[in-house]
């Protein structure tokens, strides 16, 4: 559900008893409110919001705790990618609390749908993660994120309404919105690429690369934020339809290690990513290329970026970004070893080891 007032789509859903689960920053702000207010008439609620950015096993222990005393019919994803994400975990544990939350894989049947149903409402424009069947999950007390996937997490409903988003910082929209760049372009050339990733992939860059400068300068445009909502979502579904590649495997590994942004960390490598595969995808990397305004369009899609990049304020290299070079060196071999385990490197289009990996870690960092 899309478009302004798409929120009012609660009110036609028949919710007795709906658990909110939002982060701690929502909890002070009115959107949970709103969640509340646009419940059916006599529903009842509760808001879980002890969400951090790096949720843990733990605070899915704490969730559960409620739930299960309240016991809802409907459980509500409220926020960024880490709220979404933990709403999936909850909503699997709670229908299966005999199951570990590494059990949630493609390949054990969860059965789910017994007790309640799933909504996502995200609050970011990037994740996608209210229309994807991944969830990532922090390892506390370890430099380390778990991807945890099912098909049968993808939620019921994602609501996508730009009053939700309206009020979302430069620095989060930038984050974001870069997070959905990466997912349509890896998604795009994913070895698992097909006809349907394709065309959101493309359709998604479009939408984003259109509006995203005017919603950086007038933050409250709400067509444009509107767009940049729905090309995000949509590269959530693309993605969801075709994986992802080296560029999250990367970041996934540099985020949790240096407790950085996600979107802000894919973005540092998407350039060299795109640069390493370039031989193998280059048809499709030019045909996205395309998509650039003239202002920003280089020779090959890695230069586009770069520059697109630039002009939006997202860092190109991790120095930039603000990481020491001696700790970035002084981490590279567990670096190199998280992200070799990642998904993203099993269906990136061109095969990378160790080395390759490690290359494209100091390449990125800007000459080590």
């Amino acid at each position: 559900m899309y478009g302004d007032d798409a929120l009012s789509f609660l009110s036609t859903l028949p919710v007795k008893r709906a658990a909110i689960v939002t982060d701690r920053f929502l909890l002070n702000t009115d959107l949970p409110g709103k969640v509340r207010n646009s419940l059916p008439e006599g529903a009842e609620s509760v808001v879980i919001g002890n969400i951090s950015e790096e949720p843990d096993e733990e605070q899915v222990i704490s969730g559960m705790n409620a739930l299960i005393n309240f016991s809802p019919d409907w459980i509500i994803g409220l926020g960024g990618g880490s709220s979404m994400d933990t709403a999936k975990i909850l909503f699997a544990k709670y229908e299966r609390p005999d199951i570990s939350v590494y059990d949630i894989t493609p390949l054990v049947p969860l059965n789910l749908r017994k007790k309640s149903r799933l909504i996502e409402i995200p609050t970011t424009s990037g994740t996608g993660s209210e229309c994807s069947w991944a969830a990532v999950l922090s390892e506390k007390n370890e430099r380390r994120k778990n991807e945890l996937a099912s098909p049968e997490i993808l939620p019921d409903y994602a609501i996508l309404d730009p009053q939700m988003v309206l009020r979302l910082p430069a620095e989060q929209t930038r984050n974001t919105a870069v997070d959905a760049i990466t997912h349509a372009v890896e998604s795009y050339v994913s070895q698992w690429n097909n006809p349907y990733s394709d065309a959101l992939a493309e359709k998604a860059l479009s939408l984003i690369l259109g509006s995203l400068e005017r919603v950086l300068s007038e933050p409250g445009d709400v067509e444009h934020r509107s767009r940049v909502h729905i090309g995000a979502s949509m590269a959530g579904l693309s993605f969801s339809n075709s994986q992802i590649g080296l560029a999250h495997a990367l970041g996934h590994s540099l985020g949790a290690h240096f407790k950085m942004a996600h979107g802000r960390t894919v973005g540092l490598f998407l350039p060299h990513v795109v640069e390493y595969n370039y031989e193998t995808s280059a048809d499709k990397y030019e045909k996205l290329n395309s998509l650039f305004d003239s202002r920003f369009r280089g020779k090959r899609l890695q230069d586009s970026l770069r520059s697109y990049f630039r002009s939006i304020g997202q860092p190109v290299t991790i120095r930039e970004a603000g990481i020491d070079r001696k700790a970035f060196t002084n981490s590279l071999d567990s670096l190199v070893s998280m992200a070799f385990e990642s998904t993203g490197v099993t269906t990136n289009p061109r095969d990378a080891g160790s080395d390759e990996i490690r290359k494209l870690f100091t390449d990125a960092y800007g000459g080590v």
